[in-house]
Parts: C-alpha cells; sequence; structure tokens
C-alpha cells in the first residue's frame, strides 16, 4: 500500500486538429472524484483547479446532480478562467446519463481543449467503475487516461464508521450501504479535512484505515487549506485507472438507501431591504434551517445556500454537512459596489427524510424573515428514483472482453 501525506466508436469526437502544429491533439487525463455528500469534493475540486491551472495547464469541469440548480456548477465558474469549459449534467447520475457525459466531454474537447477533465458525480452515487469509468474505456473508447477512481472521505465521518470516535447522529444503514459501497470501489481513498479531527483520532483514523482498508492506496489532505493537494495531483495524473476487481452492488438496496435521502432545490433572486447586508441575512437563514433540521432529527448529507451578486464576481454560501455542527458562512469574490440589492439565491439541501417535509422547513424560514423579498424562480422536491445504468462493465476474465449490460 502507498500511503501520501502519512498514508471507438467515438474516438474522432474528440479528437482537435491544431493548424498549427499540424498535430491531432488529445485530451491527456480524466479524473473522477466521487465521495458521500458532504466530502468537500467540490472545495478539492476547486483546490485541484487553481493548482493545475498555476502549473499551465486547461482545466475542464462537469459537475453532476440529481436536480436543477445546482451551486457545484457556481463553484466551478468560480475556479475556472471563465464558463466555457464547464458542463452540467442535471437528471440523474452520470452512470445513468451516460451518453451526456460522453457529448459533454466531446464538446468540452472540441471547445475547450482541456490537459484534464475533472468530473464530479452525485454524492449517493456509486458503482462508478463497473458504470461509468469501464463504459469509457471499452465501451465508447475515449482516447483518455482514466485516473484511479478517487473517492473523499470527511475524516470524521469514516472514523466513526469505522468505530472511533462518534459522530453526534448517524446515517440510516440503508444509505450508509452506499457510502460502504464507494468505499469499496475506490482504487484510492482521498481523506479530506484533516483539520478537524485532533492528533489522536487522526492517529486512529490511519491505524484503522490501514487494518481494513490495506489494499487500498491512502492520501490524507485538507482542501480547504490546500494540504495534499500536490501529492493527489501527483498521484492521480501518474498512475492509469486498474480495478483489480469489478464490485458486486445489490440494486434494490442501492434504491432503498438513496431513496431515503430526501433532495431540495430552490432558485430565484433575493432583494434585500435597506440596511440589511447579504452576508448576515443569508447566515441567519441557514441558521434557522438548521435547527429546524436538528429539531425534525434530520442527519444532514449537505445543506448549501448562496447568495451571488448582480455582477456575478461575488458570492456569499453557507455550509452544513454534519447534523448539529456549525454552519459555515464562506465569501468568495471582493466585496460588491454599495449599493447593491439584488442578489441570485440558490439553495441545496440533501438529508434524510422525506424531500417535501425539507421543502417545508426552507419555505418556513423564508416566511419568518422580513429583511428581503424573495421571489423563487425554480424549485423542487424529490427522492431520487433507482438507478439504471446506461451500461454497466460487470466482468473481465482474463483473455476475454468485458461482460457489458444496457
Amino acid at each position: 500500500m502507498l500511503t501520501w501525506g502519512g498514508g471507438g466508436r467515438w474516438q474522432v469526437l474528440f479528437m482537435v486538429f491544431d493548424k498549427k502544429s499540424t498535430e491531432v491533439k488529445m485530451m491527456q487525463h480524466f479524473l473522477l472524484i466521487g465521495g458521500f455528500l458532504g466530502a468537500g469534493k467540490t472545495t478539492l475540486i476547486q483546490k485541484l483547479t487553481e493548482t493545475l491551472e498555476a502549473r499551465g495547464q486547461k482545466i475542464g469541469l462537469i459537475t453532476n446532480d440529481q436536480g436543477r440548480g445546482l451551486m457545484d456548477t457556481d463553484s466551478a465558474r468560480f475556479a475556472t478562467q471563465g464558463t466555457q469549459n464547464i458542463a452540467e449534467i442535471t437528471g440523474g447520475c452520470f452512470c445513468c446519463r451516460l451518453e451526456e457525459l460522453v457529448e459533454s466531454i466531446a464538446v468540452l474537447e472540441k471547445e475547450a481543449r482541456p490537459d484534464v477533465l475533472i468530473a464530479e458525480p452525485v454524492g449517493s452515487c456509486t458503482d462508478l467503475m463497473a458504470t461509468v469509468l469501464q463504459p469509457l474505456e471499452t465501451v465508447y473508447e475515449t482516447p483518455m487516461t482514466l485516473a484511479p477512481l478517487a473517492v473523499v472521505l470527511d475524516a470524521r465521518r469514516i472514523l466513526s464508521t469505522l468505530g472511533g470516535k462518534k459522530n453526534k447522529r448517524s446515517f440510516h444503514r440503508d444509505v450508509g450501504y452506499v457510502f460502504q459501497k464507494q468505499i469499496e470501489e475506490a482504487e484510492c481513498l482521498v481523506i479530506n479535512k484533516t483539520d478537524l479531527l485532533g492528533t489522536d483520532d487522526l492517529e486512529d483514523l490511519k491505524i484503522r484505515l490501514s487494518e481494513t482498508h490495506p489494499e487500498k492506496d491512502h492520501l490524507f489532505i485538507s482542501a480547504k487549506h490546500g494540504e495534499g493537494i500536490t501529492e493527489l495531483i501527483d498521484y492521480l495524473l501518474n498512475r492509469p485507472s486498474s480495478p483489480a476487481e469489478l464490485m458486486e452492488v445489490d440494486y434494490e438496496r442501492y434504491a432503498i438507501g438513496e431513496a431515503l435521502l430526501g433532495w431540495v432545490n430552490l432558485e430565484g433572486t433575493v432583494r434585500l431591504l435597506e440596511g440589511n447586508q447579504p452576508e448576515a441575512w443569508l447566515g441567519n437563514l441557514a441558521q434557522t434551517i438548521s435547527i429546524r433540521l436538528e429539531d425534525g432529527g434530520h442527519e444532514v448529507g449537505h445543506f448549501k445556500m448562496s447568495l451571488q451578486s448582480e455582477c456575478g464576481k461575488t458570492r456569499w454560501r453557507t455550509h452544513q454537512v454534519l447534523a448539529g455542527e456549525a454552519v459555515e458562512l464562506l465569501q468568495d469574490g471582493p466585496a460588491p459596489s454599495s449599493g447593491e440589492g439584488v442578489y441570485r439565491f440558490l439553495v441545496n439541501l440533501r438529508a434524510e427524510g422525506d424531500a417535501e417535509i425539507l421543502q417545508t422547513y426552507v419555505h418556513e424560514a423564508l416566511d419568518s424573515q422580513s429583511e428581503a423579498k424573495v421571489s423563487l424562480e425554480q424549485e423542487a422536491a424529490f427522492q431520487p428514483g433507482k438507478p439504471e445504468p446506461t451500461h454497466r462493465v460487470t466482468d473481465r476474465p482474463a483473455g476475454q472482453s468485458p461482460v457489458t449490460s444496457n
């Protein structure tokens, strides 16, 4: 085990003719960054993008969600130079929207010509090796180097799962099944948020991982502080994906686990009344909803909201990824010009429980505030449906072609 930081048809679509060099160029690397809701994938991808761009690499990003109005896409735009190198796939996981993923890769290669393409799947999705990476290689024959499947884990959640320091609340065992399957299929476990563990707990986690998953590579990072990012990039760009075997998945139980999670997306505009500040308004609203989630006994997968200025250069966002933890308020970009009072508003809430009940909490919080006028343009509340992969590579016997199902 290596430890860092402590541990074919579509081929022509991916080629670009360079008139200056008279060479056909291909995208070099495809990084699939998986992991459960709240693990810090989006923050990590921002850091990967910043670091790679500083090295002179051009990055393409593909975000993914069950619904529309995705904050991760906004985060991608903040992390990159423009929007032409970003694609968004909504309405289902990559595995169920594989044709769209392939088309997005082709469009990005043609229009943006990235050196590295990073894709972030839905946080409640698993079986990515058999339904995404292997089909890209064997069915579509995409001419890219597929990096090892990296699964990002919140250090606190994985420590609790392995029997260490317990969190205030845990997911239902069927939701936990999805989480465990993500770990099982990973080629590389990226332990994020190590800064939130004390020294003793971190050492305890390293010991538990070495005992329970000695066959996997472990990388310990803090995406928020940029620790371990260089080592992770070197790891991902210097070895191809090479799974020893493909895991079995009980799709009935997988579907039950996903359906236990409620998804709420809201999108609209907020007009702050005179004298009110966007960061204070957003923080207070998030706290009100957080308390309601806690009182209702809901384990939080990821609860995040944002306000973005009209100029698009400034954004405030709130995050909560564990029940009972304090809501974090962050600002992206410089302070906007004085006098701005209209902002784009997004809510992405994923938690255990009925989606309509979760949606009610958001509306009650909005109705109870009097500092702003909120106009909702789009909203959705639902439980994810059963995953139905476009292709699933099930086996790869020696000397034979892989077996696929549609």
